[in-house]
């Protein structure tokens, strides 16, 4: 990995004031940054000795592919503190006296090129430092990381012993494969679910409920570059990566003008838990119909590049029966009577000894149908069509899917949904 940086004050740039260069080998992404001004005599006469820079304490660090760690100190004059990758506002915080600063920036690409720009500026708005660098992620090594514990149902494979409910043939027919022809994965700002990852360092927000639960309060660090989903719903997960908490908001909302986030639904749940939002045959709410940690079951685009994905999917359908929850669901929104709609949590199989490899498919969708002979998909809201919830690029600033080789609108209609099977159900 190759870190260029520089550091700017209030002067006008000389010829001789170079930025330096520092050569670390390609151990990850993650980039430690402790930078030093440069001092410069501005008084000297045009015959004097070059200024000479302050000795750097510029050091790199490389965890992985995905996140780059960012660290420097401030002038004591520091007020507020902007941080920038490829000159999109990553965050936008307070940072008053200066001080030590440690940032971590995820979403970020395998062997990829970024330049970062910290800016602090004083209380009344005027820059006192600016410094930039540029790092090359290295190549992912070993398996994206998955949220949620080892043990919780989303990351758990489908045992050889599970049974198949007894109705499985009939939901199969009449809320599966009567949706084939439509059925895709929903990678698109409109219907993918965006994540964002806040920092110790970024702003907490008091966030106002509008809708649903609004008894609880809460408060979340939420980075400045969140943005919610475009469609209806404006699902938005936030993860806090100092407390491994997860935020998940239904139709989140921010007001630049008053710099407040709002959310019809907004729930706190454990990054490192189960998966769903309150315990085993406990009914609670949550962002998304079935009560289930919103970002559960998403499918990525570093899961589609490495070739598998280690974790159930995340299925919406038309037809959801009504008044009947799932194990391992909390709620439902079901709209039908039909003993032939398919219920909300019910986990959903395809036939392991259909031949995956054998059929005529891009790779990705084969990717998807492995993952769903190994690990199924359960159902978490109704929707108006069937398929796999993906995470959008939104909030990554960049098309993480067109790197992974997925066209624009991926359609699962190649997939045999009439060779699926429903696990045995069980009410909760």
């Amino acid at each position: 990995m190759t870190v260029r940086s520089s550091s700017d004050h209030d002067v006008v740039r000389k010829p001789s004031q170079l930025a330096h260069t520092l050569t670390v080998p390609a151990l990850g992404i993650a980039v430690a940054l402790w930078f030093s001004p440069w001092v410069y005599s501005s008084a000297a006469p045009a015959s004097a000795p070059r200024p000479v820079a302050a000795p750097s304490s510029l050091a790199a660090s490389a965890p992985n592919s995905w996140s780059a760690l960012l660290r420097t100190t401030e002038p004591g004059g520091t007020a507020r503190v902007q941080i920038l990758r490829n000159g999109r506002v990553i965050d936008d915080v307070p940072f008053v006296g200066g001080g030590d600063l440690s940032y971590v920036d995820n979403l970020l690409w395998p062997a990829t090129s970024y330049r970062y720009e910290i800016r602090a500026a004083d209380q009344g708005g005027k820059p006192v430092r600016d410094e930039s660098f540029e790092l090359t992620t290295p190549p992912q090594l070993g398996s994206f990381p998955l949220l949620y514990s080892a043990n919780s149902f989303w990351n758990m494979p489908i045992a050889d012993a599970a049974t198949v409910d007894p109705n499985s043939t009939a939901i199969v027919s009449r809320s599966l494969a009567h949706y084939a022809a439509s059925s895709s994965i929903a990678t698109s700002d409109d219907w993918g679910r965006p994540i964002a990852y806040a920092n110790a360092l970024t702003t907490q927000y008091a966030v106002r409920c509008t809708r649903f639960d609004c008894d609880t309060a809460v408060t979340f660090r939420i980075p400045r570059y969140a943005r919610p989903s475009n469609g209806s719903d404006h699902h938005l997960v936030v993860v806090d990566q100092s407390s491994n908490e997860e935020l998940d908001m239904w139709l989140a909302a921010y007001n630049p003008k008053t710099d407040a986030w709002s959310s019809g639904g907004r729930f706190v749940t454990d990054a490192t838990g189960w998966g769903a939002n309150c315990g085993p045959s406990v009914h609670c709410h949550g962002a998304v119909a079935a009560g289930f940690a919103a970002f559960g079951g998403i499918a990525r685009p570093e899961e589609i590049a490495q070739g598998h994905v280690d974790h159930a999917l995340f299925l919406t359908d038309p037809y959801t029966r009504k008044g009947f929850t799932a194990c391992p669901a909390t709620h439902t929104d079901g709209i039908s009577n039909d003993s032939a709609a398919i219920p909300e949590g019910a986990r959903i199989q395809l036939d392991p000894a259909f031949n995956v490899n054998a059929q005529p498919w891009p790779r990705w969708e084969k990717i998807i149908a492995h993952a769903l002979q190994t690990y199924g998909g359960y159902v978490g809201d109704t929707g108006g069509t069937l398929g796999v919830v993906a995470e959008s690029s939104l909030d990554r600033g960049y098309d993480a899917w067109s790197l992974a080789g997925l066209p624009r609108l991926p359609s699962l209609a190649n997939l045999p949904w009439a060779h699926f099977r429903v696990l045995n159900l069980q009410s909760c």
